[in-house]
């Protein structure tokens, strides 16, 4: 396993997320599938990431307020799942992957309040007139840091999730079938409640079941 390629992605994805550039690589979907193909495990990557996209959708990043960090989280559950996938089968390693990426959230959320302070104390140390003068310096500076925070909450979480997928997943007693629909039981509730961030089901029922023909369609395919 690559650490540093694991570093990187996972710090690219921290930037995105609200930083720079915002190209939505920091969407679970996309962050999850990017990380399956750097392990070699597309497939395993995109489900994850969509699943998790699914959980994720109703939360609306928006100026100051606080939210779980979806996009880390994301990366280094795949890379939990794709190892976890060694000694725990199907929709069980699933399952696990799905909890741990939901939990770590919440870990890579408290460090983009952690963030958001340092920030706060870099772009306004000193007198007003010198923060003036070095804003863009210190915004880099900013930025910089929210790297580092992606590439530590991504390879710390990978190697917590993995080091605690592997002691959980050999005790893990549930059914595929079980885990298959807690998982589908609990996406459908999470996709039915953020129908209403969209303004609700009646507004967005075209999209919503064009969406879901399409992703029928490409089930059936794959």
């Amino acid at each position: 396993m690559n650490w540093i390629w694991i570093g990187l992605i996972g710090g690219f994805v921290g930037l995105d997320s609200t930083s720079f550039p915002q190209f939505m690589i920091s969407r679970p979907l996309v962050a999850g599938t990017l990380t399956g193909l750097l392990l070699g495990r597309p497939l395993e990557g995109m489900m994850l990431g969509a699943i998790l996209e699914v959980f994720d959708l109703a939360i609306l990043p928006i100026g100051a307020a606080r939210y779980p960090e979806s996009g880390t989280a994301t990366v280094a559950a795949t890379v939990a799942y794709t190892a976890t996938t060694a000694v725990a089968e199907g929709h069980a390693a699933l399952l696990l992957g799905v909890v741990f990426g939901l939990a770590w959230e919440r870990v890579a959320g408290a460090s983009v309040v952690l963030h958001r302070r340092i920030s706060e104390r870099i772009l306004f140390r000193g007198d007003v007139a010198s923060a003036a003068r070095h804003l863009e310096i210190r915004h880099l500076g900013a930025m910089a840091l929210d790297f580092v925070r992606g590439v530590t909450v991504c390879v710390g979480g990978a190697i917590v999730g993995t080091l605690l997928l592997g002691i959980l997943a050999p005790l893990w007693g549930v059914h595929p079938r079980v885990a298959a629909g807690a998982l589908l039981l609990a996406g459908s509730a999470t996709l039915a409640a953020s129908v209403t961030v969209f303004g609700g089901f009646r507004e967005a029922r075209r999209f919503f079941l064009l969406g879901a023909a399409c992703g029928s369609l490409l089930l059936l395919i794959a």
